[in-house]
Protein backbone atom coordinates (compact mmCIF):
# COMPACT_ATOMS: atom_id res chain seq x y z
CA UNK A 1 0.00 0.00 0.00
CA UNK A 2 1.44 3.25 -1.39
CA UNK A 3 1.01 6.24 1.12
CA UNK A 4 -0.21 9.63 -0.94
CA UNK A 5 2.18 12.78 0.33
CA UNK A 6 0.31 15.86 1.28
CA UNK A 7 1.43 19.52 1.36
CA UNK A 8 -0.59 22.05 2.59
CA UNK A 9 -0.49 26.27 1.85
CA UNK A 10 -2.20 29.44 3.24
CA UNK A 11 -2.79 32.46 1.60
CA UNK A 12 -3.50 35.74 3.82
CA UNK A 13 -6.43 38.11 2.39
CA UNK A 14 -8.64 38.02 -0.51
CA UNK A 15 -7.69 36.48 -4.15
CA UNK A 16 -7.81 38.65 -7.34
CA UNK A 17 -9.37 36.61 -9.85
CA UNK A 18 -7.38 35.73 -12.69
CA UNK A 19 -7.97 38.94 -14.99
CA UNK A 20 -7.94 38.73 -18.64
CA UNK A 21 -4.93 40.26 -20.91
CA UNK A 22 -5.36 43.89 -22.00
CA UNK A 23 -4.18 44.47 -25.34
CA UNK A 24 -3.07 48.16 -26.38
CA UNK A 25 -0.31 49.38 -28.99
CA UNK A 26 2.14 49.16 -26.45
CA UNK A 27 1.89 45.55 -26.19
CA UNK A 28 0.02 42.95 -24.09
CA UNK A 29 -0.83 42.67 -20.09
CA UNK A 30 -2.46 41.82 -17.11
CA UNK A 31 -3.80 44.68 -14.80
CA UNK A 32 -1.88 45.51 -11.94
CA UNK A 33 -3.82 44.70 -9.21
CA UNK A 34 -3.91 41.15 -10.80
CA UNK A 35 0.23 41.53 -11.04
CA UNK A 36 0.85 42.80 -7.36
CA UNK A 37 -1.85 39.89 -5.88
CA UNK A 38 0.16 36.88 -7.82
CA UNK A 39 3.86 38.66 -6.73
CA UNK A 40 2.66 38.59 -3.30
CA UNK A 41 0.87 34.75 -3.32
CA UNK A 42 3.92 33.45 -4.93
CA UNK A 43 5.90 34.82 -2.47
CA UNK A 44 3.76 33.48 0.34
CA UNK A 45 3.87 29.98 -0.93
CA UNK A 46 7.55 30.72 -1.52
CA UNK A 47 8.08 31.02 2.18
CA UNK A 48 6.26 27.79 2.90
CA UNK A 49 7.47 25.67 0.47
CA UNK A 50 9.54 22.63 1.64
CA UNK A 51 10.44 20.68 -1.26
CA UNK A 52 12.31 21.70 -4.08
CA UNK A 53 11.41 19.80 -6.84
CA UNK A 54 8.04 20.44 -8.36
CA UNK A 55 4.97 18.41 -8.05
CA UNK A 56 3.75 16.61 -11.02
CA UNK A 57 1.02 14.58 -11.07
CA UNK A 58 -1.38 16.03 -8.11
CA UNK A 59 -4.82 16.62 -7.09
CA UNK A 60 -5.64 20.07 -5.29
CA UNK A 61 -8.08 21.15 -3.29
CA UNK A 62 -8.81 24.80 -2.24
CA UNK A 63 -10.94 26.02 0.48
CA UNK A 64 -11.61 30.08 0.58
CA UNK A 65 -12.40 31.66 3.76
CA UNK A 66 -14.28 35.14 3.58
CA UNK A 67 -15.91 37.33 1.24
CA UNK A 68 -14.86 36.32 -2.33
CA UNK A 69 -15.78 38.28 -5.35
CA UNK A 70 -15.53 37.05 -8.85
CA UNK A 71 -15.98 33.35 -10.62
CA UNK A 72 -14.69 30.41 -9.21
CA UNK A 73 -12.94 29.60 -12.35
CA UNK A 74 -11.05 32.60 -12.17
CA UNK A 75 -10.21 32.56 -8.65
CA UNK A 76 -8.87 28.41 -9.29
CA UNK A 77 -6.92 30.17 -12.04
CA UNK A 78 -5.64 32.61 -10.28
CA UNK A 79 -4.35 30.10 -7.54
CA UNK A 80 -3.40 27.92 -9.74
CA UNK A 81 -0.92 30.03 -11.81
CA UNK A 82 0.23 31.19 -8.66
CA UNK A 83 1.34 27.46 -7.64
CA UNK A 84 3.08 26.79 -10.79
CA UNK A 85 5.25 30.22 -11.07
CA UNK A 86 6.49 29.51 -7.52
CA UNK A 87 7.46 26.09 -8.67
CA UNK A 88 5.65 24.29 -5.97
CA UNK A 89 3.42 22.50 -8.75
CA UNK A 90 4.96 21.78 -12.44
CA UNK A 91 1.95 22.64 -14.55
CA UNK A 92 -1.85 23.21 -14.38
CA UNK A 93 -2.68 21.21 -17.42
CA UNK A 94 -5.26 18.60 -17.23
CA UNK A 95 -3.10 15.75 -17.53
CA UNK A 96 -0.90 16.38 -14.57
CA UNK A 97 -3.37 17.80 -12.36
CA UNK A 98 -5.60 14.99 -11.80
CA UNK A 99 -9.07 16.65 -10.21
CA UNK A 100 -9.41 20.22 -8.10
CA UNK A 101 -11.98 21.28 -5.84
CA UNK A 102 -12.81 24.78 -4.81
CA UNK A 103 -14.92 25.40 -2.10
CA UNK A 104 -16.25 28.51 -0.42
CA UNK A 105 -16.18 28.84 3.33
CA UNK A 106 -17.32 31.85 4.03
CA UNK A 107 -16.69 32.73 7.49
CA UNK A 108 -14.84 36.44 8.90
CA UNK A 109 -10.79 35.77 8.34
CA UNK A 110 -9.90 36.36 4.36
CA UNK A 111 -7.39 33.57 3.08
CA UNK A 112 -6.82 30.11 0.83
CA UNK A 113 -6.08 26.80 2.24
CA UNK A 114 -4.28 25.09 -0.14
CA UNK A 115 -4.07 20.78 -0.04
CA UNK A 116 -2.01 18.83 -2.75
CA UNK A 117 -1.33 15.45 -2.58
CA UNK A 118 0.73 13.52 -4.93
CA UNK A 119 -0.68 11.47 -7.00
Amino acid sequence: MTTKTSHHFTLTGAVVPKARPRVTRQGTFLPQKYRDWKEGAIAELLSQRTRYKSLEEVTISIKLYGTCRGDLDNIAGAILDALVQAGIIKDDRVSLVKALSVKHCGGKIQKVDINIEEV
